[in-house]
């Protein structure tokens, strides 16, 4: 299936040779930072190269491989934006673009190669949200269309893709501090989803949730997460696409326990953005990378952001869709 894996992200365009990471909160601000690493990145610090449309945090990215899309977030209130940049951002302001079906942060987002997904998430009201979100590439202006729902409802979550499936991994229901809130559940829904209800597959390796996920083309990845308002993780945990029944195996570890962080992805590498190393606004501007097929072993701190933050989003080009098969 996946016929050009000798082929590198290089040859589809200087778009698929960045990660960029948006957004997040610094301990005292909702930041609008737009950073850029250049792949493969193995030292330094990621370049401030431009910013979303207003500073938030707690918000979700995905991508085409032409776009990026920054969806939702919070502001002091509840956002339902989408904003836009278009590959090689490296400098500028994204641009507001459209909205979500409704105002929300805590989400998570992933794409296939026509469609972005926005899932779960959290509106202020009094129950979580099983929300998934569809707008279709390129997108520019509108609203996107709720298509469908998890299979329960859940925030503080992370997702990630196959080429033929999106996967919703972990978050979390209930009070603060609540060790029943915690979820290791991991939903399915084959692209491209346009009605009904995602299917749960099966579990992480442990409940968590305030964590990340990103993909090979081969293998999901989830990474760092919190258990307790103190206990960050430092847990990767993989799973084999197409994944449908099961337990992910946890394959290896982060650099240092951390939550609230985010994840991007070349063909190559994973990176892992950010975070808490507490839980509570002890943010870290950590980048940890680990090669793929990853199924062992410790990932290193290759770099830094541009400054310490957590609650932030991560996106890239890359899109195995289009790129592998």
């Amino acid at each position: 299936m996946y016929a050009n894996l000798s082929l590198t992200v290089q040859q589809y365009g200087l778009g698929s040779n960045y990660g960029y990471v948006c957004g997040g909160w610094d301990g005292s601000s909702y930041l609008s930072t737009i950073d850029r690493f250049q792949f493969p990145f193995n030292s330094g610090t990621a370049n401030h190269v431009g910013n979303l449309s207003e500073g938030r945090a707690h918000l979700s990215a995905n991508n085409s491989s032409t776009y990026g899309y920054v969806c939702g977030g919070w502001y002091g209130n509840y956002l339902s934006t989408i904003d836009r940049f278009q590959f090689p951002f490296d400098s500028g302001t994204a641009s507001q673009v459209g909205n979500l079906s409704r105002s929300r942060y805590y989400l998570s987002a992933n794409n296939s190669s026509i469609y972005g997904y926005v899932c779960g998430g959290w509106d202020g009201g009094s129950s979580k949200l099983s929300t998934i979100d569809r707008f279709q590439f390129p997108f520019d202006s509108g609203t996107a269309n709720h298509v469908g729902n998890l299979s329960g409802s859940r925030n503080h979550l992370s997702a990630n893709n196959s080429s033929t499936y999106g996967y919703v991994c972990g978050g979390s229901s209930g009070g603060w501090n609540d060790d029943s809130r915690y979820f290791s559940t991991i939903d399915r829904f084959q692209f491209p989803f346009d009605s009904g209800t995602a299917s749960k597959v099966g579990n992480l390796s442990g409940s968590r949730d305030a964590l990340s996920a990103n993909n090979s083309s081969t293998h999901g990845y989830v990474c760092g997460g919190l258990t307790g308002s103190n206990n960050p993780l430092s847990t990767i945990d993989r799973f084999q696409f197409p994944f449908d029944s099961g337990t992910a195996n946890q394959v290896g570890n982060l650099s240092g326990s951390r939550c609230w962080l985010r994840a991007n992805n070349s063909s190559t590498y994973s990176y892992v953005c950010g975070g808490d190393s507490h839980g509570y606004f002890y943010n870290l501007s950590t980048i940890d990378r680990f090669q793929f097929p990853f199924d062992s072993g410790t990932a290193n701190q290759v770099g830094n952001l541009s400054g310490s933050r957590s609650r932030l989003s991560a996106a890239d080009s890359v899109d195995f869709v289009t790129m592998f098969v």
